[in-house]
């Protein structure tokens, strides 16, 4: 039995580098792979959307692959997620006329679609058309293991009498499939599909190399693969392990992926931080998207000790094996009233007062004695955002604090100090902390409004929500004191400069007294 390997680095991978990838490891890649006899490589995606930016390898346009060097030998392809197609108003041949060529007419052999469960059964146009066109059609059924085995059996009779697939696989989306599931979808849907049977493994719970060795023994002719395991949450098998195995074993230059590996995927590795870890070892056992693993470890913002218990409340939620930010962020935030949290009108406390907005930082410590001394000139009002740090622990006026998060992280600090707190109060529930001024909360991304007892504003971000809350209270002037800022590949960076641009709108004279990467105005500290 020949077993087909597929290394889908470029387009798996892509998850997290935004499929950025430079030149020169794109290059290198496609030689190594060559070399080492890989049958299949996926360049990446091929799609009709452009809503933000994606490096080339998320559209992997025929101009694009016009300028690599493709080696002989691997039979190159791309893959295409079924809503694509399916969220278009034109008919899906229409749509698949404007992603491809004829097959004569692209250096692409194969295509493979990615559809969900209820998906499928709306994709046979897509698929006949592809191969009308020429090309090797391949059908990948994510979230397998979620169907029984009934399902699986009469889904993929249903395939079969398509006509127009040439390979079926079945992928292991969560990374929560053992042994016994691999058998059991590769078993119910061998019961009703003919052709030959491909598997995609994930390697949430360190299992994808070993759930890999097992679809091949069970019968599977096409597997995946990716280098050092790149792709979304946890990663794929590892194609350097994977060319190990007898069936899979081509004898070519072994060498070289262990110089590509050394050379460019270690050093990306360390950074992006994809492999099998704990997270997602309980994220798969959860029944987590991913996606959700990933974003959370990446999210600069959250105590990692409060991690195990926003994995657990998640899996609590509706449907917890489709990733849905606004959910994330929900649990996070421990949010309610769909998104609504509701306060108090603010009196007009800071009607011609300067107030100053302090960040928690090693730059507002820097400047302590000159934060008293302006304080003490100005006669202004001095705010905290989120809890003081122990070398700030100056005479704050007030605290704000906007979310949960922010509260898990010094609990004990927010229920011991006795300050005078501004935050949305129905958001802590238990919370033994005294709220001063129970100003609401909504997020609702792009739009930064104040309506008196509550603020709409773009994202978390607290100090969105402490100058929402010192326009409602009427202040004449806020000051900013340490927000320095972000590299500017930080996406903390970007999310604050959003914010600031959605402000310049509004009729606020906000500044910076002491340095700052924002484009906002500034003033000093020192000119009293």
């Amino acid at each position: 039995m020949t077993v087909n390997l597929l290394d889908c680095t470029l387009r798996d991978g892509g998850y997290y580098n935004n499929w950025d990838f430079k030149s020169d490891l794109v290059q290198e890649y496609l030689a190594v792979m060559a070399k080492v006899g890989v049958d299949y490589v996926e360049l990446g995606l091929r799609q009709i959307k452009n809503e933000r930016y994606l490096g080339p390898n998320a559209y992997t346009t025929s101009k694009y692959l016009d300028r690599l060097c493709l080696p002989e030998g691997p039979v190159y392809g791309v893959m295409v997620d079924a809503k694509t197609i399916l969220s278009q108003e034109h008919s899906q041949e229409d749509s698949i006329n404007s992603l491809f060529k004829d097959r004569c007419d692209e250096q692409i052999g194969l295509v493979r679609i990615a559809a969900h469960f209820s998906e499928v059964s709306e994709c046979f146009p897509m698929l006949m058309h592809l191969r009308q066109k020429g090309f090797l059609v391949g059908l990948n059924i994510m979230q397998a293991s979620l169907r029984d085995s009934e399902e699986l059996a009469a889904k993929a009779e249903m395939i079969n009498e398509f006509g127009c697939v040439d390979v079926l696989y079945f992928a292991d989306s969560l990374g929560s499939m053992a042994e016994q599931d691999v058998r059991r979808v590769y078993q119910a849907i061998r019961s009703g599909w003919r052709g030959e049977i491909g598997f995609h493994a994930h390697n949430n719970m360190g299992q994808a190399a070993s759930n890999v060795n097992i679809a091949i023994e069970l019968g599977c002719t096409w597997v995946d693969g990716t280098v050092t395991g790149m792709g979304r949450g946890a990663g794929n098998a590892q194609t350097e392990y994977l060319l190990e195995n007898s069936k899979l074993k081509r004898g070519n230059d072994p060498g070289s992926i262990f110089s590509l590996v050394v050379r460019h995927f270690d050093p990306l590795k360390n950074r992006c931080g994809w492999g099998a870890s704990m997270p997602y070892f309980l994220g798969a056992k959860l029944g987590l998207h991913p996606t959700y693993v990933q974003e959370l470890c990446a999210n600069t913002q959250l105590d990692k000790k409060h991690l195990y218990q926003v994995l657990a409340d998640l899996s609590k939620v509706e449907r917890p094996h489709v990733f849905c930010n606004s959910t994330m962020e929900d649990v996070i935030s421990k949010k309610t009233d769909g998104g609504l949290v509701l306060g108090k009108k603010v009196p007009p406390i800071f009607e011609k007062k300067e107030v100053l907005l302090i960040a928690q930082t090693d730059i507002s410590v820097e400047y302590k004695e000159s934060i008293l001394d302006y304080v003490e000139s100005k006669n202004a009002i001095l705010i905290s955002i989120n809890m003081p740090l122990r070398l700030l622990d100056i005479e704050y006026d007030f605290v704000a604090v906007s979310h949960n998060q922010k509260y898990r992280e010094d609990r004990e600090k927010y229920n011991k100090d006795k300050y005078k707190y501004i935050a949305p109060r129905k958001m802590f529930g238990e919370a033994d902390f005294q709220v001063t001024h129970d100003y609401g909360i909504s997020i609702k991304p792009g739009l930064f409004e104040m309506y008196g007892s509550y603020a709409t504003v773009p994202n978390r971000l607290t100090l969105a929500y402490a100058i929402a809350f010192c326009l409602d209270a009427k202040a004449k002037n806020i000051s900013l004191v340490g927000f320095g800022g972000f590299s500017s590949d930080d996406p903390r960076q970007k999310e604050m400069q959003q914010f600031l641009s959605l402000l310049s709108s509004k009729s606020a004279n906000v500044r910076s007294l002491t340095p700052t990467s924002y484009v906002i105005p500034e003033i000093s500290i020192y000119g009293i």
